[in-house]
C-alpha cells in the first residue's frame, strides 16, 4: 500500500469517525443541543465530531494491529486452515466472555438475557460485513473479516463495556463500526496490484 493510499484511508476513516460522533450527538443529546443557543448547538456538535475522530484513531490502531497479527500468524501456523480455526475459536471465546464477564460485573441477581444483546448485535454486524466482503472479494475473506469485526471491535469497545450503561456503550460503538466496516471494506481496493 502506498503512502498516498494510506493517507486517503486515514483521512476518510477519521471523517467517518467524526460523522459517527455527530450521529451519536443527534441520537442521544439532541434535546440538550437544541436547548441552548445556536453557538451552543454548533460547539456541541463540534465536540462530538472530535469525540468520533478520537474513536476513529482507536479503530485505526486496532485495524493495523490486526493486520500485523494476521501477517505473523500466517507464518507461525503454517496452514491457513489452522489460523482460521484459531480465529473461529477466539470469536466464540470472546462472545462467551462478553456475556460472562459483564454478567459477573453487573448482573448478579439478574438474568443473563440483557447481556446477550451487545455481543449478538456485534456478531450480526460482523457476519453481514463478512458477507459483503466475501461477495466483493472471495470466500476466504469470511473468517478473517468476521474475526476482525467481532474480536477486534470488542477489544476496542472495552472502555465502554466496563460501564453498565446502554448510552455509553452505543456512543462508542457507532463510530467504531463506521470506521471498522469502512476500513475492512476498503482494504482489498487499496492493496490491489495494478497491472
Amino acid at each position: 500500500m502506498s503512502l498516498r493510499k494510506y493517507g486517503w484511508l486515514f483521512i476518510t476513516t477519521l471523517l467517518l469517525g467524526g460523522l459517527g460522533g455527530i450521529l451519536v450527538a443527534l441520537i442521544f443529546d439532541l434535546d440538550k443541543l437544541l436547548g441552548g443557543s445556536t453557538g451552543n448547538f454548533f460547539v456541541g456538535l463540534f465536540m462530538y465530531l472530535l469525540y468520533g475522530m478520537t474513536i476513529s484513531i482507536v479503530a485505526q490502531m486496532g485495524f493495523f494491529a490486526y493486520m500485523t497479527i494476521n501477517y505473523f500468524a500466517k507464518t507461525i501456523f503454517k496452514t491457513a486452515s489452522l489460523w482460521k480455526s484459531v480465529q473461529v475459536f477466539l470469536i466464540l471465546f470472546v462472545f462467551f466472555d462478553m456475556i460472562y464477564l459483564r454478567y459477573t460485573s453487573f448482573g448478579e441477581g439478574k438474568g443473563f438475557g440483557p447481556y446477550f444483546i451487545e455481543p449478538t448485535l456485534l456478531l450480526i454486524v460482523a457476519i453481514v460485513t463478512a458477507y459483503g466482503k466475501a461477495s466483493l472479494t472471495n470466500k476466504s475473506a469470511w473468517i478473517p473479516t468476521t474475526f476482525f469485526m467481532f474480536v477486534v471491535t470488542a477489544l476496542e469497545w472495552i472502555p465502554a463495556l466496563k460501564e453498565d450503561n446502554v448510552r455509553t456503550t452505543l456512543s462508542m460503538l457507532v463510530p467504531l463500526l463506521f470506521c471498522n466496516v469502512w476500513q475492512v471494506m476498503q482494504l482489498h481496493r487499496l492493496v490491489k496490484r495494478e497491472s
